[in-house]
């Protein structure tokens, strides 16, 4: 049995945001060094460059006694990009973002823990353009925390969960490019092909704009 990996499973960040997200705002949080309480630096109109991203998607499922499992990574670099973040004290609104992908996913499957075939299959997506406006809180110098994102984890049957909760994200502005980088990861039950199946993904996801 081959498990079915779809450009879904791959492709998971926040709708329309491309934000990866988990409900775990820690792993950005710096109590040793607080903001200065100065957002001076991000408060402007910025223009969306791209999206890159790595992720490591995992399906796991027992098939007539046999653990079955196929594991999916892909570093993709998004194209067609269209979209405005404007940044207040407080909210992060982004206009019209917009992308497509065109790059390949590398899959692997394994029966009783052998490697049994290896395929190399095109990932393609589009994000049509998305307004979505995001409350955060400034942490420390380089991290903030989105305190209302939200993000959608997707199976392979259709549907999917759309829960909210904070998330946490590194900052950076050099020659006034803004980049946020998000990493986390997902650990779930997913149905495949009608039985319950594990769904592990460790993603980063870098969102880049320049200043207008």
């Amino acid at each position: 049995m081959k498990l079915k990996i779809t450009n879904k499973l791959v492709f998971i960040f926040i709708t329309g945001l491309l934000l990866s997200a988990c409900q775990k705002e820690s792993d950005f949080q710096d109590s040793n060094n607080p903001s200065n309480g100065n957002n001076e630096e991000l408060i402007d109109d910025w223009n969306f460059v791209n999206l890159g991203g790595i992720v490591n998607t995992t399906v796991s499922i027992t098939e007539s006694g046999l653990p079955v499992k196929a594991v999916a990574f892909t570093d993709y670099l998004s194209q067609n990009n269209t979209g405005t973040l404007k940044v207040t004290a407080n909210q992060f609104i982004f206009s019209g973002i917009g992308h497509t992908i065109n790059d390949e996913v590398n899959i692997k499957f394994y029966l009783g823990g052998l490697l049994v075939d290896e395929a190399d299959s095109a990932f393609n997506a589009t994000t049509p353009p998305t307004n979505t406006t995001i409350d955060y809180v400034r942490n420390s110098d380089d991290s903030l925390t989105f305190s209302n994102a939200i993000f959608t984890i997707p199976d392979p049957a259709g549907g999917g969960t759309s829960p909210t909760g904070p998330m946490g994200a590194k900052i950076r502005i050099a020659n006034d490019t803004l980049s946020l980088t998000i990493k986390n990861t997902v650990d779930t039950t997913i149905s495949q092909a009608g039985s319950p199946a594990n769904l592990k993904a460790q993603y980063e996801n870098v969102l880049r704009f320049t200043r207008q």
